[in-house]
């Protein structure tokens, strides 16, 4: 499979979530710092780039951001690691992080921001951990965002530079991954690859619904074990797949099929007539990433005809959201 994908964005400038409890505090430390949390240690320096600040953004220190920074005469360059708590192990966890991350790099932004974005992940170990990845258009400094699930924890990069180019800049990438690994957050904290399933409430607007919800959950959990090694699902539930949503709203409809007696409201009935539509049409693919934003892994030689798609909801409008949710997936 290709976890790869690139496209451009505009994220305009938009306000982001604050802990007012809490104020950022910084962290004085004159020798190696260890996150005790995950044992991630904290050199004063590495290679060339020496540690300015180490900041805690909660009162455990369990949330930590870790500057480091080599100042040259025509310029600077600088990297942030943050180690967060990632919370429950619900499915679409890791997309809404990035897409936190971004609206936050964006608030900075008089004009917004616009980025590259792709699917990234690491191996080491036998664990391979999925991420996504911005790089920044500026032209006056390279600068990109990367952020990973991994298990319990979140592990974020931002890198900063008008001094690199951008081979030297992937390469530095590169290098601040394999210093600090981590998969190792896996390793300390992985999630039970045994799925749970939480129905909401506008599942159980009629039986039909409610059948078609559990056709399409436990397609997506079939698939996820079918497809994806169980050391790269510790790290999180994989609904970044592409062929997986696909999979799960063919599951959604073929419920209809072999339950045809089943009571049925209008909403159901239209919602499953949309999403037939759709998947008959042949731009189920185009469908699916468009209502992720293309946030998502992509198998490879995967064609898509977007504006094909686009002329096609001129004839057919199409009003599903994927984004409510009829249930949520969960590893523990």
């Amino acid at each position: 499979m290709k976890t790869l994908t690139i496209f451009s964005i505009t994220l305009l400038s938009s306000s982001f979530w604050i802990n007012a409890q809490y104020q950022p505090k910084k962290i004085t430390s004159r020798e190696e710092y260890t996150h005790n949390s995950t044992s991630i240690t904290f050199p004063l320096k590495i290679q060339k780039y020496n540690r300015s600040e180490i900041y805690a953004f909660d009162r455990k220190k369990t949330n930590i951001g870790v500057n480091y920074e080599y100042k040259e005469t025509n310029g600077n360059t600088k990297f942030t690691i943050y180690i967060y708590p990632a919370g429950s192990g619900i499915e679409d966890r890791l997309r809404n992080e990035y897409s936190l991350s971004m609206k936050s790099v964006a608030s900075f932004s008089v004009n917004g921001v616009s980025a590259i974005q792709h699917a990234i992940s690491y191996f080491n170990s036998g664990y391979k951990i999925n991420g996504f990845k911005a790089e920044f258009i500026d032209k006056s400094s390279k600068s990109n965002l990367s952020i990973f699930e991994c298990g319990n924890w979140f592990f974020k990069v931002r890198v900063t530079s008008d001094i690199l180019d951008s081979t030297e800049l992937a390469n530095l990438d590169s290098g601040i991954l394999n210093y600090f690994n981590p998969v190792r957050l896996v390793q300390v904290s992985h999630l039970k690859s045994k799925a749970s399933i939480y129905f909401n409430k506008s599942a159980f607007i009629d039986s039909l619904m409610l059948g078609s919800a559990m056709g399409s959950a436990y397609k997506k959990i079939e698939w996820a074990i079918e497809n994806v090694d169980s050391l790269e699902r510790a790290s999180g539930f994989p609904d970044m797949y592409l062929d997986l949503q696909i999979e799960s709203l063919k599951g959604f409809v073929n419920f209809e099929k072999d339950h045809p007696d089943f009571s049925k409201s209008k909403f159901t009935k239209d919602y499953l007539a949309q999403l037939n539509l759709i998947i008959d049409s042949g731009y189920i693919k185009e469908f699916v990433l468009e209502q992720f934003n293309m946030i998502m892994i992509i198998p490879e030689n995967t064609v898509c005809d977007f504006e094909g798609f686009k002329n096609w909801k001129l004839e057919n409008p199409i009003n599903i959201n994927l984004q409510e949710r009829f249930y949520h997936i969960m590893y523990k």
